[in-house]
């Protein structure tokens, strides 16, 4: 039979029913099929989960009506085949059986003649029983009266004794043959241990508790890098415990390089009701957390920086997809070409630029074509055209995808 294809499970990011994919759907935006809700379905290898999809672009220069839904697909019905028709069965005519003519009538015995029969076989009978009685008993006399000849003396046979062989004159003297090598006896087998995710969810709760960037330093990942950057921050930003609302495991996946386990989390804050997602990876020195994209998606810096004063850059982790042709109408030129960008979020999309021939142009082109979106982490500019309009310039990519650096 043929193998079954591999299926993603998750939640839906409206109504919680949960879903069902092939993974090669991975990404693919659709309906829900309970709540009706357009949702674009989860990427275990980007680590990116399910999401609501965005209503419509923020376009700069012009508001774009949203496309036209796509007419249903038409289901190609085959016309059941006739049904054949069933030749009837076709029944030999039932002989009647002959009757006897009168001459075969005539042939037989006449009735006078039965008692005479009869009697014969009767007696034939009797005769042939007294027969057969005398006999046995006649065989009978003989078995019991005829001596059994005596049995031979069977001669016993005598075993001559073996003569010991002569003792082997040794020449080198004896040494003891070596041990041979056995293998070494199989360990018990150790206790069940406590389940991956809850170890990984452990980590991520005490991360999110901690009081200070100093105690939840303990618990990121690239800590000798990502330390100042917490300190940096704190000193800009209020510091403390983050309060959840809800926290659940989304997806795993295993990381490229080193082969651990990363686990992604969706945590639902009141700050950040529809919830974001949050990486945990597995490392030699235990369960860490992807602290930048944590405190990108926590804070809601990407909407921040789009709203915020020109001439400021940023990184940031991004959903990126080319525009359809009514997007891109009048943002175009011989120096620009636009692509839609937006982080996991619901109503964050902005229309971004980048200078065509560009490196970032060259591999965002190829990774989009076909109507697919991409998930890097890019560096971002704010500037001013010259008439005081605001736009985003896509400046580098800063990594292809949002999987963290496990050591």
């Amino acid at each position: 039979c043929a193998p079954m294809a591999e299926l993603i499970q998750f939640p839906c990011p409206a109504c919680d029913a949960v879903l069902r994919l092939p993974l090669a759907r991975a990404g693919w935006q659709g309906g829900c099929p309970r709540c009706g809700r357009e949702i674009i379905a989860p990427s275990p290898q980007l680590g990116i989960g399910a999401r609501l999809a965005p209503e419509e672009a923020d376009l700069p220069f012009a508001d774009m009506p949203p496309p036209p839904p796509s007419a249903p697909a038409a289901v190609d019905r085959e016309p059941p085949a006739p049904v054949a028709e069933e030749k009837p069965v076709r029944l030999d005519p039932v002989r009647e059986i002959p009757r006897p003519t009168a001459a075969a009538r005539e042939s037989r015995a006449p009735d006078h003649h039965r008692p005479v029969l009869v009697l014969s076989v009767l007696l034939s009978s009797v005769v042939s029983l007294v027969a057969g009685y005398l006999l046995g008993v006649r065989s009978d006399w003989l078995i019991a009266r005829t001596p059994f000849p005596e049995l031979p003396e069977i001669p016993t046979a005598t075993v001559q004794p073996v003569k010991p062989a002569p003792a082997p004159v040794l020449v080198k003297p004896v040494t003891a043959p070596a041990p041979e090598a056995t293998e070494p006896a199989p360990a018990e087998a150790a206790p069940a241990t406590e389940k991956a995710s809850s170890v990984a969810e452990a980590a991520l709760r005490a991360f999110l508790d901690a009081p200070d960037w100093t105690a939840r330093s303990a618990y990121v990942l690239s800590r000798e890098r990502v330390s100042p950057l917490m300190e940096s921050y704190a000193r800009e930003h209020p510091d403390g415990p983050t309060p959840i609302t809800s926290l659940s495991v989304e997806s795993s996946y295993t990381a490229p390089g080193s082969g651990e386990t990363v686990f992604v989390f969706k945590v639902t804050t009141e700050r950040v009701p529809t919830g974001f997602h949050v990486p945990v990876a597995e490392t030699k020195d235990g369960w860490l957390v992807d602290w930048e994209s944590f405190v990108e998606f926590r804070d809601d810096r990407f909407r921040l920086f789009a709203e915020g004063p020109a001439d400021h850059t940023g990184r940031f982790h991004l959903l990126v997809r080319k525009p359809n042709a009514e997007q891109a109408v009048g943002t175009e030129n011989e120096h620009f070409t636009t692509f839609l960008v937006e982080p996991p979020l619901p109503d964050r999309q902005r229309l971004a630029y980048v200078r065509k021939g560009s490196d970032p142009h060259t591999k965002l082109n190829a990774a989009t074509a076909g109507d697919l979106f991409t998930a890097p982490v890019l560096e971002l500019a704010k500037r001013t055209t010259p008439d005081g309009k605001s736009y985003l310039e896509i400046t580098r990519i800063v990594a292809g995808d949002w999987l963290p650096d496990v050591p």
